[in-house]
C-alpha cells in the first residue's frame, strides 16, 4: 500500500496520541500478530465524525487517499496489544445429498422391444447418496486469512456455505462452534456477513450511494446520519476505493468502475456494520492478476480489524499466498492438507514429492492432486497421510488456546470496540438481539428511494415506457374513430373498453423484468436481514405505482387531445 496526498500517517491524520505501533502488512506474521491489528471502523469514529465536529460546521472532511499497491508501507496505530477473543472450529463436517441413478439389472420379469426380442434388462432409477464434504475439520481465528482451495467439484463452495449456515441442518452433520459454543442461526446473522460471488449492484448508483444505502439498511436508526456517513468514508478509504467514490457501477451499456473495484463494493455493503465473521465465495473469480492481489489485501486489511476471514479461491498467485494464514485443500470432498503456506514444502517432502525449487507451492499441490485423481488409487493415499500427519503434529505441540473468552463476552468486548453496529447490544443474548437494524417504514422508505434514484438515471427505459403509452392511446384513439349511436358503434364501444383493459397489463408487464434483475439482489441482502421481505414488496408496489400513474396521466391527456379534436369516441349521447 502507499498513501497518496499525504506524507503523514493515517495515525496523525486522526489525531492519534498514544504510543504508536507499526504494522508492515506486506510482512505480516500470524505468529505475531497479537498487537498488530488495524483499528475497526467503530474505533475510527472515535476520532471523526460527530464526536469530533460541532454542529453547523461546514468544515470540509479530508480523507486519506489508499492505493492498494504492493508496496510495503508502515500504517501506525494507538492499540495496545490485546488477546484475539474468536476461534471458529468445525469438526466432522459431513454433507452427501441424494442423486438418482440410472441401473440396468438382469430379472426374471422380461419384456418385449420394439423388434419383438425379449430385454434382459430393466432400467430402475434409484436414488444413491454422493457425498459432497467428508468428515472436514479446522480452526478459523480473528486476524486471519483462511482459504480453502481446490479443483472444481472439489467442495469449496460447499464448505464455505456449511459455514454460513447456508445448507439445511437435517442434511449436514458435524459441529460448527465459535470459542467453543453452538452457533445459533439467529446468531450467525447477526454477527457475519456472506459475499458471493458474483457482482450484485446497482448499475446506475455510485461507489458512495451503494455503500450509503448499505449503511441506512444495516446500520441502526439511533445511529445519527452524520456517524453513517463517517463510517461509509472511512469504509472506502479501508477499501481503497476513494478515486472511484463518485463514479457509477455501470453495466454492459453504462461505463463504470472497473472489475476488481466492483468486487471491492461487493465486500464493502456486507461488511458496513464490521462483522466478526466474514464468508466469501471465490471473491478472486474472474478478475487479473492484480486486481485479485488488491481485493485480497483489502480482505487482509479487514481480517487484521478483528475479523474472521473465511474464503475459497480457485488457484492464487504466489503474491496472493503470502497474504493467507491458514489453508484447506480439498479433493472430492476430503481434506488432503490443512496448514500454513509455510508448512507446504515440508509436507509434500515427507509425501514423497518434494516441491521443485522456484516453483509456486500451492500450484505444485493443486497438479499434484489432479494427478492423484485420476489415478487409480486416487487421493486415498494422501488423504491417510493428511490424517497421520496431523496427529504427529498434534501430538508433537498441543496448540495454544488464546481466546479466554466465553462467547458472550467476547462479542461484548467487540462491540465496545465498535464491531456489529447494526444493532446489537451488549446483552448478546441471541433471544434479545434485534433482528433487523431498522423498522419496517425506515426500509420502505430507503428501498423507495434507492429504486427511484436508480431508475431516475435511466431515462431511455422511462422514454420506452411512455412511448408504449402514448403509441398505444393513438392506435386506439384512430381505431375508434368517430364513433356513430348505432347499434353497431355501442359493440365498438365494447370492444373498445375490451382493448383499454387489456393493455393496462402488457403496460404492467414491465415490472416482471425488473424483479427478475433485482431478486438476486433481493436474496442476497434479505439472507442476512438487511430488510425485511415484506419490506421490499411494499416499497416495490410504490415506486411502480408512481411510473405507472404518470403513464396514466399521459394516456389521459391523449385522449384529452383527441376529444378536443373532435374524435369523440367514448362520448354517449
Amino acid at each position: 500500500m502507499s498513501c497518496i496526498g499525504s506524507e503523514r500517517s493515517i495515525s496523525s491524520r486522526l489525531g492519534f496520541s498514544s504510543r504508536r505501533q507499526a504494522i508492515e502488512m506486506d510482512d505480516y506474521d500470524p505468529q505475531n500478530s497479537i498487537g498488530q491489528l488495524s483499528p475497526t471502523l467503530g474505533e475510527l469514529l472515535k476520532l471523526v465524525g460527530d464526536s469530533s465536529r460541532k454542529e453547523g460546521d461546514q468544515t470540509p472532511v479530508h480523507h486519506q487517499v489508499i492505493e492498494m499497491g504492493s508496496n510495503n508501507t508502515t500504517i501506525t496505530t494507538n492499540l495496545e496489544a490485546r488477546s484475539l477473543p474468536f476461534v471458529l472450529s468445525f469438526t466432522n463436517l459431513t454433507y452427501s445429498v441424494k442423486v438418482r441413478r440410472k441401473m440396468e439389472f438382469s430379472t426374471c420379469f422380461r419384456r418385449k422391444n420394439r423388434l419383438g426380442a425379449v430385454d434382459e434388462t430393466v432400467d430402475v432409477q434409484s436414488l444413491n447418496s454422493k457425498v459432497l464434504l467428508n468428515n472436514i475439520s479446522g480452526q478459523a481465528r480473528d486476524g486471519e486469512i483462511m482459504a480453502v482451495l481446490g479443483a472444481s467439484g472439489s467442495g469449496k463452495s460447499t464448505l464455505i456455505d456449511a459455514l454460513a449456515n447456508r445448507i439445511a441442518k437435517g442434511s449436514l452433520k458435524g459441529s460448527v462452534k465459535l470459542n467453543g459454543e453452538p452457533l445459533e442461526s439467529r446468531l450467525l446473522k447477526v454477527i457475519s456477513a456472506y459475499v458471493m460471488q458474483d457482482d450484485l449492484l446497482y448499475p446506475m448508483l455510485t461507489v458512495e450511494e451503494t455503500l450509503m444505502f448499505s449503511a441506512e439498511f444495516r446500520l441502526p436508526r439511533s445511529l445519527s446520519k452524520s456517524k453513517k456517513k463517517a463510517r461509509v468514508q472511512a469504509l472506502i478509504d479501508q477499501l481503497g476505493l476513494r478515486n472511484a467514490a463518485k463514479t457509477v457501477i455501470g453495466d454492459e451499456g453504462h461505463r463504470g468502475v472497473s472489475g476488481g473495484e466492483r468486487r471491492r463494493v461487493s465486500i464493502g455493503i456486507d461488511i458496513i456494520h464490521d462483522p466478526i465473521i466474514l464468508f466469501l465465495d471465490e471473491p478472486t473469480s474472474g478478475l487479473d492478476s492484480t486486481s485479485a492481489f488488491m481485493v485480497v489485501k483489502v480482505l487482509q486489511r479487514i481480517a487484521q480489524s478483528g475479523s474472521i476471514v473465511i474464503m475459497s479461491i480457485h488457484q492464487p498467485s504466489y503474491r496472493i499466498i503470502g497474504l493467507l494464514d491458514r489453508l484447506i485443500f480439498l479433493s472430492r470432498g476430503q481434506t488432503v492438507y490443512s496448514g500454513t503456506p509455510a508448512n507446504i514444502p515440508g509436507y509434500f517432502a515427507e509425501f514423497g514429492h518434494p516441491i521443485p525449487e522456484n516453483e509456486n507451492r500451492t500450484e505444485f499441490a493443486l497438479d499434484l492432486i489432479r494427478e492423484l485423481e485420476v489415478s487409480p488409487g486416487g487421493t486415498k493415499s494422501l488423504v491417510e497421510f493428511h490424517k497421520s500427519w496431523m496427529n504427529l503434529k498434534s501430538s508433537r505441540k498441543s496448540e495454544f488456546d488464546r481466546t479466554g473468552l466465553s462467547l458472550k463476552d467476547a462479542i461484548s468486548a467487540s462491540i465496545s470496540r465498535g464491531k456489529l453496529v447494526s444493532g446489537a447490544t451488549n446483552n448478546n443474548s441471541s433471544s434479545t438481539m434485534a433482528t433487523f437494524a431498522n423498522p419496517m417504514w425506515k426500509e420502505i422508505v430507503v428501498l423507495s428511494k434507492r429504486s427511484i434514484m436508480n431508475s431516475w438515471r435511466l431515462p431511455e427505459l422511462f422514454g420506452v415506457r411512455l412511448g408504449a403509452v402514448m403509441v398505444t392511446g393513438f392506435i386506439l384513439a384512430t381505431m375508434f374513430w368517430k364513433l356513430d349511436n348505432s347499434p353497431r358503434g355501442i359493440q365498438e364501444r365494447i370492444g373498445f373498453f375490451a382493448f383499454a383493459m387489456s393493455t393496462t397489463y402488457y403496460t404492467c408487464a414491465d415490472a416482471l423484468p425488473v424483479f427478475l434483475q433485482e431478486r438476486f439482489i433481493f436474496m442476497r441482502e434479505t439472507a442476512y436481514n438487511a430488510y425485511r421481505r415484506s419490506s421490499y414488496c411494499i416499497s416495490r408496489s410504490i415506486t411502480a405505482y408512481s411510473h405507472t400513474s404518470f403513464s396514466s396521466v399521459d394516456s389521459s391527456l391523449t385522449e384529452i387531445e383527441f376529444q378536443i379534436t373532435g374524435f369523440g369516441f367514448i362520448s354517449f349521447h
